[in-house]
């Protein structure tokens, strides 16, 4: 079972820092999970809110703020004063950097309160640029988003996140042109994770962090596991 750093190792570094994917990377994990926006320029960020209020020292909405403004901003220091002066990456520092490890790289695109225009074709592109489609999963809540990428881009993974539980989450695969599927890990099931890999697709629960709910996942078949402690759950793994 592999094991994807939920924002970088972000219990340790700040959530979707470089310093938080260098921290994966040392504690073992296959691959990273980050998040991705869009600016007011248009340039492809890594920060999970819509908003930069809760992670930096700066204030407003990533799509009314420019990436020189974002770029300033400390992203670093609300975390702990180690980190002071860490800066909020562009994606395309991030795929520069993984490009030379062995890591897999799972995007989510945060398009589900904001639509940003275009942030899956530019999110492909930098992919392709980087050479790196091959090692990437693109996942959303927005499942339209998901349904655009089967469509335009068949040949980039997609995987749908959800919370609650789907019928027959394979038959939802097949309606968006193909996807795995990351749920919440409470609403996993053997059942579940039997149907929708016996149907060519893959589980990677999020956000697991205790060791007997990694172990339980294991022993299911999960493919992966979405988690804020990559060296806990590499332990954790029989």
């Amino acid at each position: 079972m592999e094991i994807f750093a939920h924002r970088g190792a972000s219990y340790g570094a700040p959530e979707n820092t470089m310093s938080a994917f260098f921290l994966a990377l040392q504690e073992g994990a296959d691959g990273i999970e980050l998040d991705v926006h869009l600016t007011k320029d248009g340039e492809v960020v890594v920060l999970h809110d819509e908003t930069v209020d809760r992670t930096t020292d700066g204030r407003g909405w990533v799509k009314d703020l420019t990436w020189a403004e974002i770029r300033t901003l400390d992203a670093g220091g609300r975390f702990s004063d180690a980190f002071r002066g860490e800066r909020i990456p562009r994606l395309a520092d991030v795929l520069s950097w993984i490009r030379t490890t062995p890591l897999k790289l799972n995007i989510e695109l945060k398009n589900g309160w904001v639509p940003y225009p275009d942030l899956e074709a530019r999110v492909v592109t930098l992919l392709r640029q980087y050479d790196l489609v091959d090692r990437a999963i693109l996942s959303s809540f927005n499942h339209d988003s998901l349904r655009l990428l089967a469509e335009r881009f068949p040949d980039v993974r997609r995987a749908a996140l959800y919370v609650a539980r789907l019928y027959q989450p394979w038959n939802y695969s097949a309606a968006l042109g193909g996807a795995d599927h990351h749920p919440f890990y409470l609403s996993v099931t053997p059942e579940m994770v039997a149907g929708v890999k016996a149907h060519g697709f893959q589980v990677r629960p999020f956000t697991v962090d205790e060791p007997e709910h990694i172990r339980a996942l294991q022993a299911i078949g999960a493919d992966a596991v979405i988690t804020n402690r990559p060296a806990e759950a590499r332990a954790a793994l029989v």
